[in-house]
């Protein structure tokens, strides 16, 4: 079966930056309503499989520098046993605002 160009698109699920983006916003909100901090480790359990890669690190820093995130001045275990960082500590943050996009201050 040979598909035309709309079945190929609509089939396509090519994963962009701005659906990581918006997985880890997600994710943030949920964790933050669940335990009420942040922290990549409670984080990844809420992200779909395909959001993976840098911008997951990339995104979060980016909320932190507009201090949507505050960090509590605790730490805890990355706990990504996909890579060597399961057992490095990673900054634990609180939302403190709402998530906004990048060209938002």
């Amino acid at each position: 079966m040979q598909l035309d160009e709309i079945e190929a698109v609509e089939r396509d699920h090519s994963v962009t930056a701005a659906d990581i983006r918006d997985a880890v916003d997600t994710a943030i909100e949920i964790v933050d309503h669940l335990h009420g901090e942040v922290h990549i480790g409670l984080i990844r359990e809420h992200l779909p499989n395909w959001a993976t890669g840098p911008q997951i690190g990339a995104r979060m820093t980016g909320h932190v520098r507009r201090k949507s995130l505050v960090w509590t001045g605790k730490f805890a275990m990355n706990g990504n046993t996909r890579t060597r960082n399961a057992m490095r500590p990673a900054k634990v943050y609180r939302l403190v605002k709402p998530l906004v996009d990048g060209d938002s201050k």
